[in-house]
């Protein structure tokens, strides 16, 4: 620590002794007397933070933060005094701040304090705020802007629709600002911008993809946005087809991206579309397969019992990346009608690819798929030899070793099995064996209590939701969605768990292990809290 710095400490410190003798530091005249001694803007900082930390900041403090706010030159202080006007979030201040911010200027400390001010204007919750938060998106400092948006997100302020959905088409800004303000679209979840936010689902620039946002986006507004992308899906849209042609994006992009959306707002008009898609053609191979897997997620998303057919004849596709979202889109759809081409398909084609159906066969099956499993069991040694001699790879330099353990991960997905025969369909067993040390039947066990349509185990899916592997988690998740779409009681229920569910949300934020299962995280939130207004 600098010398320099630790006299600043000192004094400040000797300021709030000296200042702590003559006044209760509960009363805004002990603090007033504290700034009035401050003569540096650091020090004056640090006196106002250092309210802040105290327990004693309320409303009664207004009347002094809204004098220094006026009356203070320094922008550093008056970023400060907004801050914690911020932590007091009385309207009254709404303003004392608006008239705080200053856009002509540019220095650093200038664009701070306007950001300062943007933040604590979103903090008061008044939807007074709105003029100023509008204006501060035209502001130089694009972090500035950033917490304009946000702020008027959380306000979720109509007038500012127009305004965002230019900044959120704006190709001459930084695209991360594209994003922020198709957030804010989001959270206010008007009709008015889900044309634009259809034509972000596929657009790019600079290397960057806008679909993770607008799709959100999409979802949040709700019916709206599933109208227009029923539309698109169906190739109604002559405006967007216009559109789509001038800017050269491919039409197909429109048959994935509406398509998952789609499935994720269940939007039951879309399954004959749906339905046609998986039998989508290209002459581009990667273009027929995620049109198609993305339509099968749809469609296994909305509980399309019309898809178990054709998804089945699909389950021997021999790409093995395909074939696993066939399977996996046949283990969300349950029963047992897709068992037989299950087995059939866990006896073809590679390992990988032979494994994922083998999961879906445990994930469906019970006692009766025993033999099966044991079966593939005794033929692993071979067909993994003869893998190791036709394509080599990793582990192929002792193929005894390699089938070895392959057959001991197969015989692990037997647990699965062996927990459906204890449970059959009693959810309540199947609440039980959320606490399974296997992963796997956990999933399994997440997905058959979902299918229950028993409110009394929603709270059991809730308290696992902190699970660490991303398997099990997604089957939690879409245990809790199945629960609250089919009774009211759960989704009562789950709606009182919505503050974890936030936090863990915030906490897991940047995190690369949850980042793709937390998207279905984030829309279970998205839907309890919409259900909550």
């Amino acid at each position: 620590m600098s010398r320099l710095l630790v006299a600043s400490s000192l004094a400040l410190a000797l300021l709030l002794t000296l200042s702590g003798c003559k006044s209760d530091p509960a009363k805004p005249e002990h603090w007033e007397k504290t700034l009035g001694k401050a003569r540096r803007a650091q020090d004056k900082v640090r006196v106002i933070d250092a309210l802040r930390d105290s327990s004693h900041l309320n409303e009664s403090f207004l009347p002094l933060l809204h004098a220094r706010l006026k009356e203070e030159s320094k922008s550093e202080v008056k970023a400060a005094v907004a801050r914690a006007l911020g932590d007091v979030k009385s309207p009254a201040s709404v303003g004392p701040l608006s008239d705080a911010v200053d856009l002509g200027v540019t220095d650093s400390a200038a664009n701070l304090m306007n950001k300062a001010l943007a933040q604590a204007l979103g903090q008061l919750g008044d939807p007074k705020a709105t003029p100023v938060l509008i204006k501060l998106l035209k502001a130089r400092d694009n972090y500035t802007r950033v917490e304009a948006m946000q702020a008027l997100g959380q306000l979720r302020a109509p007038e500012a629709v127009e305004p965002l959905i230019q900044v959120a088409t704006d190709e001459s800004v930084e695209p991360f600002l594209n994003k922020k303000a198709i957030e804010a679209l989001g959270r206010i979840g008007d009709a008015r911008a889900v044309p634009s936010l259809v034509r972000m689902l596929t657009k790019e620039r600079q290397g960057t993809s806008f679909y993770t946002e607008s799709s959100f986006s999409l979802f949040q507004v709700g019916q709206p946005a599933a109208d227009a992308l029923l539309s698109a899906l169906e190739g109604k849209d002559t405006e967007l087809s216009g559109w789509m042609k001038r800017n050269n994006i491919n039409p197909a992009s429109y048959s994935f991206k509406a398509a998952q959306v789609l499935g994720q707002l269940r939007e039951r008009r879309a399954e004959g579309a749906l339905l046609q898609q998986l039998a989508f053609k290209h002459e581009d191979p990667r273009i027929q397969a995620i049109v198609r897997t993305r339509a099968a997620d749809a469609l296994a998303r909305m509980r399309s019992a019309a898809a178990v057919k054709p998804l089945a004849a699909l389950a021997a596709e021999p790409d093995a990346g395909v074939r696993q979202a066939y399977t996996y889109a046949l283990t969300l759809l349950g029963g047992r009608e897709a068992l037989p081409a299950l087995e059939k398909a866990a006896n073809q084609g590679h390992w990988y690819a032979r494994q994922s159906a083998l999961e879906a066969l445990t994930m469906l099956g019970d006692a009766r798929e025993q033999p099966a499993l044991e079966k593939l069991m005794a033929a692993e040694p071979k067909r993994t030899a003869a893998e190791c001699e036709e394509l080599g790879g990793e582990g192929c330099g002792d193929p005894a070793a390699l089938a070895k353990q392959r057959v001991e991960e197969l015989a692990k997905h037997g647990k699965r099995l062996e927990a459906a025969q204890a449970c059959g369909a009693d959810a309540g067993c199947w609440a039980k064996k959320l606490e399974d040390a296997d992963k796997g039947v956990v999933e399994r066990a997440a997905l058959e209590v979902g299918r229950g349509r028993s409110a009394a185990h929603v709270g059991a899916l809730l308290a696992r939701m902190t699970e660490k592997n991303a398997n099990a988690r997604q089957a939690l998740i879409i245990g809790v969605e199945w629960l609250v779409e089919d009774t009211k009681e759960a989704a009562t229920q789950a709606r009182s768990a919505l503050p974890a569910l936030e936090k863990q949300l915030g906490e897991e934020k940047g995190s690369t292990e949850f980042s793709l299962v937390n998207e279905d995280l984030r829309r279970l939130v998205a839907r309890l809290q919409r259900q909550k207004t």
